[in-house]
């Protein structure tokens, strides 16, 4: 019998593990174990992204450019007070 974490997750969801088989458990601990990895892939995808964003933004030097402009601005804002 093979295990296919698609549909046969289902079978373990409602049962109280007290009353599991050997078997039942380790299906258990093997689809908690799977879901555990995809969240930390998902999780760590979305941090990578993040760096991929601030990465790109910092090397096309828009970063410099709004420090420029808050910088001019505060600067005319300060010298007609």
């Amino acid at each position: 019998m093979r295990f296919n974490p698609l549909t046969d997750h289902e079978r373990y969801l409602d049962k109280d593990p007290k009353d599991m088989s050997l078997t039942e458990l380790r299906m258990l601990l093997k689809i908690k174990r799977m879901d555990l990895q995809l969240g930390w892939n998902e999780f760590e995808g979305k941090i990578k992204f993040w760096q991929r964003m601030v990465r790109s933004v910092r090397e096309s030097g828009m970063v410099d450019q709004v420090k420029e402009g808050i910088q001019s601005y505060l600067q005319n804002k300060s010298s007609k007070e």
